[in-house]
């Protein structure tokens, strides 16, 4: 199956899917004759403990905003959304829960897209039902403690959690370079000024300080910052621009380490939708649900 390639599933899950890799408790049921004849899709000669299957999964998700929308578009059939608006998700076309626990009981997986005030609420909720998740709002996990819990409670209780790489790239690179000695990660994001909520007049440096700082002051626009921390381990740089003129979000990563210096640079557009978000985060869920079952995986 090709890289992000969608599997045609619905004569396997009723057009609902998702996937994982088996743990051993799922072997005999996987390799039962009656399975068997519904995962031909070119690799069911494999060992089941050397591959992925598919497994028949519900997705879930909470907030139904524009990265909602874009994943119910983008992924495929969607079969419970909760928010504390629910008039959001009239145009979802799935049932529309009552309660968090209500749309618990009905997925698999659920997807965060809503604030990081619902990962704080909701996350250790979830995993500890045994659920996986995807967390959209990392701003939800800038309190190391919180996030240390919460990383506990998902192994216990054996879900996985998911942090997309959003509006960034360089996520591989920085992950390696912590394994050689990393001295610096710095985040520089230039945002249009109204966004912000600031009036100047030209480019104008509005807060520089440390991830857990910037992600308070704005909690919608730099949540890169906390993936950037939690993927070097360090409490990364931020400096934050407001340019009047910027029709882009500029994302600018530098890395100082052992293995040398590397500078990426991201002009995202801003999400039409919604422009405090960019447009590439939208997709950045979408791709990580895709790929999930690829028997390859690309980059680190």
């Amino acid at each position: 199956m090709a890289a992000g390639a969608k599997l045609d599933n619905s004569k396997y899950c009723q057009g609902k899917y998702y996937f994982s890799s088996l743990s051993h408790k799922f072997t005999e049921f996987v390799e039962s004759s009656v399975l068997q004849e519904k995962i031909k899709i070119g690799f069911h000669h494999t060992p089941v403990e050397h591959m992925f299957k598919v497994i028949c999964m519900k997705i879930g998700i909470i907030g139904c905003g524009n990265i909602a929308h874009h994943i119910a578009k983008n992924v495929g059939d969607v079969v419970a959304v909760y928010d504390i608006y629910p008039e959001k998700c009239g145009d979802m076309n799935t049932r529309i829960c009552e309660s968090v626990q209500e749309l618990i009981s009905l997925a698999d997986i659920i997807v965060e897209a809503a604030s990081p005030a619902a990962v704080e609420k909701y996350a250790m909720e979830i995993v500890k039902s045994g659920k996986s998740m995807v967390i959209m709002s990392i701003g939800g996990l800038v309190d190391p403690e919180f996030r240390e819990k919460l990383f506990e409670a998902a192994r216990e209780n054996g879900a996985r959690i998911y942090l997309p790489s959003g509006a960034i790239g360089g996520i591989d690179l920085i992950k390696t370079a912590r394994i050689a000695g990393l001295r610096r990660v710095l985040l520089r994001s230039t945002k249009n000024a109204k966004t912000l909520g600031y009036e100047v007049e030209g480019k104008t440096l509005i807060f520089r300080g440390k991830a857990s700082e910037a992600i308070k002051k704005f909690p919608k626009s730099v949540n890169v910052s906390v993936l950037l921390s939690i993927v070097s381990g360090m409490d990364i740089d931020v400096e934050v621009y407001a340019d009047p003129n910027a029709r882009e979000n500029v994302h600018e990563i530098v890395v100082e380490g052992e293995f040398g210096v590397a500078e990426i640079k991201v002009k995202n557009k801003p999400s039409p939708a919604n422009p405090r978000t960019s447009y590439l985060a939208a997709f950045s869920p979408v791709y990580l649900l895709n790929s999930l079952g690829d028997v390859i995986r690309m980059g680190v």
